[in-house]
């Protein structure tokens, strides 16, 4: 096996581990985003003070806690800088086009999620606190389309590999 096919294997492995890790992560805000912009808030008159209380709570955990997503972000970096050693065409295309769909999944969360969270822990305008709880469930959305398209592109390439 060359060293080329080995990071090929490194690299599948290495970003499919980090793109399955955020979409557990999302999964479990999904409970809460689900009923701000995919349903009736009138089905569900809670929705938006138990999401409150949830993203609230996120702002006052641990920095350990909150810095869990950059261990994630660094397993991806190296799975794609993986991709990006072999040079080759395919690898270029794919790789790439994984790094613009992981840069816009970054600048959705720094944008939109952190400062979205931060209000929502410190503000008392209830019609704030709603925009922010939509912006924060419309930003997860958005990542979780850049994972999958990130998870795409690692599989047409390992397609492409003949993997």
């Amino acid at each position: 096996m060359s060293i080329i096919e080995n990071l090929a294997s490194v690299k599948i492995a290495l970003i499919v581990a980090a793109c399955f890790f955020q979409y557990g992560r999302y999964w479990s805000d999904w409970a809460f985003d689900y009923y701000l912009i995919w349903s009736d808030p009138a089905a569900r008159p809670n929705a938006f003070a138990n999401a409150a209380l949830y993203y609230a709570n996120q702002n006052d955990t641990p920095q350990v806690h909150q810095y869990i997503s950059y261990v994630d972000l660094l397993i991806a970096s190296l799975g794609i800088g993986a991709g990006l050693a072999s040079m080759r065409d395919a690898n270029i295309l794919f790789d790439g086009a994984s790094l613009v769909l992981m840069i816009s999944g970054i600048a959705s969360h720094v944008t939109s999620i952190i400062p979205s969270i931060a209000l929502v822990a410190k503000s008392n305008d209830e019609d704030e606190i709603m925009e922010a709880l939509k912006n924060i469930a419309v930003a997860h959305t958005i990542i979780v389309t850049a994972v999958t398209g990130k998870d795409s592109n690692i599989f047409g390439i390992a397609r492409v590999d003949g993997y």
